[in-house]
């Protein structure tokens, strides 16, 4: 076994400074846990989700994460805050070693548009070693929603995915399950760190290789602290999940050319078709996207009958020639119905009015005969108990006939 200490804060933050607040929570639980040898915080903790307190790197809130480090001896993954570079402000975690450098620091590859507004895309991935561990890789919240994120750090050699997150909204349960699965997926851990108050609802979670939660942290302040095993991840990857599955082996001696990754070959009519990335409004309540049998490229859509498409070489897009065998592969909702089966749903058709016919001319009758026995009934007074308790009778059964 190849253990390394490892904590997370879930901490209550606030618009504004909250670097001291931090030093106090860093201060209590190294004092708690002094074989922890790496912090991770979430993201934005520094100063919450405000672009007015963005400031160039290095600067002071670094200069103040790299004295903690520094003083406890520890790699620290500080959350991110926002960092004024080049014009623009970016979505920045910086990576700190135990000697108090600032050894790489990853911009947020994936803002949340269209909410996380005002703020550039960084165009690196970032992993970074541990001598005596292992090899981390570092993606900041919305990032893990695109697995190719994910998939390039394994790639890279990442063992353990930093996670730093921002999430206060009610999708956080999704959040959850692609934690857990990106760690059954790529056999990695996954170290997911959320805030409170301004900086999130919790619920932060360290997840295994084999996509199994370690540690569920709740809704209020939280120090989560384990071990992580670099053997076990290692073993793994060479056995599979459970001695099972081999994904990373899977994918790196595939013969398929994943033309969706190259913008030179993929197809983009249908992705194009969805319009622009906005925040949706009153007005946009009623627009849906494009039926994709009518973007998929512009042959089709200029073609009386959708053939289905499907790739018969890298960066070909052709119809199989004996698609109608394999309905599996594509539903085509224009081709046309056999003459058989026409003619057997139309006489179905005529079976089943004529049906509703012959039930509407019963029910006519029987209202009928109910309203003359009523009539005739109305004039005999002597009988008019025993008349209207046979009208009451012809009622029921009446009623019971409609609903049979």
């Amino acid at each position: 076994m190849t253990p390394f200490g490892i904590a997370g804060i879930q901490m209550n933050l606030q618009h504004g400074s909250n670097v001291d607040a931090i030093e106090d929570k860093i201060n209590v639980l190294m004092s708690l846990y002094p074989w922890v040898e790496m912090v991770i915080i979430s993201e934005l903790a520094a100063h919450g989700p405000l672009h007015s307190y963005a400031e160039p790197m290095p600067g002071h809130t670094e200069d103040r994460f790299c004295a903690m480090a520094q003083k406890h001896n520890i790699w620290l993954i500080p959350g991110s805050f926002f960092e004024q570079r080049n014009n623009a402000v970016f979505n920045t975690t910086p990576v700190i070693n135990p000697q108090g450098q600032v050894i790489a620091r990853h911009r947020k590859l994936f803002p949340f548009c269209p909410f996380e507004e005002g703020v550039e895309a960084g165009d690196e991935f970032v992993v970074f070693d541990v001598p005596g561990a292992g090899r981390f890789g570092l993606c900041i919240c919305y990032d893990m929603w695109f697995p190719e994120v994910l998939r390039t750090l394994t790639s890279m050699g990442a063992e353990v995915i930093l996670h730093p997150i921002l999430t206060g909204t009610n999708d956080r349960e999704i959040e959850l399950n692609l934690a857990r699965s990106s760690g059954a997926i790529f056999q990695s851990y996954i170290i997911d760190i959320n805030g409170l108050g301004v900086g999130g609802v919790g619920q932060s979670c360290f997840v295994d290789p084999s996509g199994r939660v370690i540690h569920q942290a709740g809704t209020t302040d939280e120090f989560l602290v384990t071990e992580l095993d670099f053997d076990m991840v290692r073993r793994q990857r060479e056995v599979g999940l459970r001695n099972l599955g081999q994904p990373l082996k899977s994918f790196r001696d595939s013969k398929i050319n994943f033309t969706v990754y190259n913008k030179e070959q993929r197809q983009n009519s249908y992705l194009d078709s969805l319009g622009p990335l906005q925040k949706p409004t009153r007005e946009s309540k009623a627009r849906m996207a494009t039926v994709p049998g009518l973007t998929v490229n512009n042959d089709v859509a200029n073609t009386d009958v959708a053939e289905p498409l499907i790739h018969h070489e890298i960066g070909e897009l052709g119809t199989y020639p004996d698609a109608a065998e394999y309905g599996n592969l594509a539903i085509d909702h224009a081709t046309e119905i056999p003459s058989a089966a026409i003619e057997q749903q139309t006489q179905l058709n005529l079976t089943t009015a004529a049906k509703k016919t012959l039930d509407l001319s019963a029910m006519t009758k029987v209202t009928e005969s109910v309203k003359m026995e009523s009539d005739k009934n109305s004039t005999v007074s002597e009988s008019g108990n025993g008349n209207l308790k046979w009208l009451k009778e012809a009622s029921a059964q009446f009623k019971q006939y409609i609903k049979s």
